[in-house]
């Protein structure tokens, strides 16, 4: 046990103090990139602010990961990470595009859970309720629900086990759970149901 709150311990600090250099890293950039405006040198200038909002997103990550909710009765939280998509998420739509996941296992079931903010991976949510119109095409149950207020679009296929739960989270927030091995589609609602959704739209 004491191993454990240690170790707890060392991840708490570790990631308090990435935070604070990742933060005064950003703030040196914008702080050069100042002088090089000044200076007339403005591709040097657009090249440290593409770094601090480089910084900018990789902070916005790492607070992300906090939303990724504690395992429901009886699951066991795997692993979660997080990340910034850099330039990518500039291309597609927002330069802080961000995304945290977290995986969980209970026997054989497998469940992941992926919160999107930002850019086309944010709006996710809407577009996967367009395409649930379309879902009587499929072999695949379609169904428009709701997860504590939010717009969800719910997918299950009876013959595969395995389901997708899509959420949309204001404009730029999608919450996705995905499930292999999956006896009843309600344990994608049971997870998705931990999320802190007030505090999603609060803080992205």
């Amino acid at each position: 046990m004491k191993r454990i709150t240690l170790l707890l311990l060392v991840t708490v600090v570790s990631l308090a103090l990435y935070a604070q250099s990742a933060k005064s890293e950003a703030i040196s950039s914008l702080n050069t990139a100042k002088s090089m405006i000044e200076s007339g040198k403005y591709i040097k200038a657009q090249e440290e602010l593409d770094y601090a909002q480089a910084k900018i997103s990789e902070i916005l990550s790492e607070d992300l990961l906090k939303y990724i909710p504690a395992a429901p009765a009886g699951f066991t939280l795997e692993d979660k990470t997080s990340q910034s998509l850099g330039q990518a998420g500039a291309i597609i739509g927002s330069a802080n595009a961000i995304a945290a996941t977290g995986t969980y296992t209970k026997d054989e079931i497998e469940l992941d859970l992926t919160i999107a903010v930002g850019g086309l991976p944010g709006q996710t949510g809407g577009l996967m309720g367009l395409a649930a119109m379309f879902g009587g095409m499929t072999d695949m149950r379609t169904r428009t629900i709701r997860i504590k207020g939010n717009n969800a679009t719910l997918e299950y296929d009876e013959d595969e086990e395995s389901g997708t739960l899509t959420i949309k989270v204001g404009e730029n927030i999608t919450v996705l759970v995905s499930g292999e091995n999956l006896t009843d589609a309600d344990v994608m609602k049971t997870l998705a149901e931990k999320v802190d959704f007030d505090g999603l739209l609060k803080n992205f």
